[in-house]
């Protein structure tokens, strides 16, 4: 069902007005460890300000799951490299081991936050990074703490868990570990 924000959303994307990034979005582009071409996810992509700032500042390929149709259609129109599908966080319909990347920019519900964490960890490739953005309001509306979501994370797999702080909104980072080389 198409509404009045959809379909201005939907209208701006066509024209190319760039959306601002929020606090949250910052501080997940400040703590990520970003280098040429690398393939990066948003889990969160509900605008494409997250992707088109990261569009602006390097050559990078650019994943996006957004939530509603609409809106993955209107970030697909504003970004035309992007691949962007609709889909759940607890249910990435990308392969294992595709990304370099994975940012979370946003609150996720407390019954969802645990199959995200782990789809995060099974699309990331040996190495990669996982950013999530967390906040004191995030964390309340997301039903678990910090350090919560961090034993999480630990126990999905991600290794150098740590919480980075920012002014506005911090974040949770962790890395996927990478296989030890068997020795012959």
């Amino acid at each position: 069902m198409l509404t009045k924000t959809t379909t201005l959303n939907s209208y701006q994307a066509a024209l190319g007005v760039r959306k601002r990034m929020n606090a949250a979005m910052r501080a997940c582009t400040s703590w990520a460890m970003l280098e040429e071409h690398d393939k990066i996810l948003d889990m969160a992509c509900v605008d494409g300000a997250l992707l088109s700032a990261l569009n602006d500042k390097m050559r990078l390929t650019l994943c996006g799951l957004c939530e509603q149709p609409e809106q993955a259609r209107a970030v697909r129109e504003m970004l035309d490299d992007a691949d962007v599908i609709s889909g759940r966080v607890d249910d990435i319909p990308w392969r294992s081991n595709s990304f370099d990347i994975v940012l979370l920019p946003t609150a996720v519900r407390g019954d969802v936050i645990r199959g995200a964490i782990q789809e995060a960890f099974r699309v990331l490739h040996e190495g990669g990074q996982f950013v999530m953005a967390s906040s004191h309001v995030q964390m309340n509306e997301g039903g678990l703490s910090r350090r919560e979501i961090m034993r999480v994370m630990q126990e999905a797999g991600f290794t150098a868990v740590s919480c980075r702080k920012n002014l506005m909104c911090g974040a949770l980072v962790g890395f996927k570990p990478r296989k030890e080389k068997e020795e012959k």
